[in-house]
C-alpha cells in the first residue's frame, strides 16, 4: 500500500519528495531496519544455543545498514554520537564489530559451517537473501539516470529488501532453534 500511495505520489502528483534524501522512504526503512536490527538482537540475546552468533551477525549487519540509511552527521545529536554513528568512526565501530564477528565464527568453523547453511535454506534465510538482492537492486537503479524517477525505484525496491529483512527477523528464531535441535538429534 506504501509503494502504491508514494507511486501515485510520484507519477501522477508529481512529487519527487516522497523519494528526496531523507525523505520518507527513507525514513521508513531506516525504521524498519532498526526494528529488524532490534528483533535480531532481543532473539540473540534470549538465544541460549551456539546459533546465536547467526542472529548477532544479522543484528550488526542491520545495525549498519541503519548507519548508512541515516545522515548521523545531520541530526541534532551529541558530537560523539555524529563521530560513532557517521564517517571514520562509523567505520571503525563496525569494522571491529564484523571482526571480532568473524573471529567468533572462525574459531567453532566446523559448527558454524554446518550451522548457517540449514539457516540459509530456511524461511528467515531466504527472506534475508532476498532482502539483500533486492538493496542490489535498488543499488542499480540508484546508477540508472536515464530512467525517469531512478531514485524512486532505488528506494522502492530498498523497502522491498527492508520489509523482507524485517520478516526475515521476526521468523529467524524458531528457525535457528530447529537448526539447534536437529543438530543435537
Amino acid at each position: 500500500m506504501v509503494s502504491l500511495w508514494y507511486g501515485y505520489s510520484v507519477f501522477i502528483l508529481n512529487d519527487a519528495t516522497v523519494y528526496s534524501e531523507n525523505g520518507p522512504l527513507e525514513n521508513i526503512q531506516a525504521i524498519l531496519l532498526a526494528v529488524s536490527a532490534l528483533v535480531f538482537l532481543i532473539y540473540a540475546v534470549r538465544d541460549k544455543s551456539s546459533a546465536r552468533l547467526i542472529l548477532l551477525s544479522c543484528f550488526w549487519l542491520c545495525f549498519s545498514f541503519v548507519l548508512r540509511e541515516l545522515d548521523v552527521e545531520r541530526l541534532d545529536v551529541h558530537n560523539a554520537l555524529k563521530f560513532i554513528g557517521a564517517g571514520i568512526g562509523r567505520n571503525i565501530m563496525l569494522a571491529v564489530g564484523f571482526l571480532a564477528l568473524l573471529i567468533r565464527a572462525v574459531t567453532r568453523f566446523s559448527y558454524y559451517k554446518k550451522a548457517v547453511l540449514p539457516f540459509l535454506r530456511s524461511k528467515p534465510g531466504i527472506l534475508l537473501m532476498l532482502g539483500g538482492l533486492l538493496l542490489i537492486v535498488g543499488d542499480v537503479f540508484e546508477n540508472s539516470h536515464s530512467i525517469i524517477h531512478n531514485a524512486f525505484f532505488e528506494e522502492i525496491f530498498e523497502l522491498f529488501g527492508c520489509c523482507s529483512i524485517l520478516l526475515s527477523a521476526l521468523a529467524s528464531h524458531p528457525a535457528l532453534t530447529r537448526t539447534a535441535q536437529s543438530e543435537r538429534d
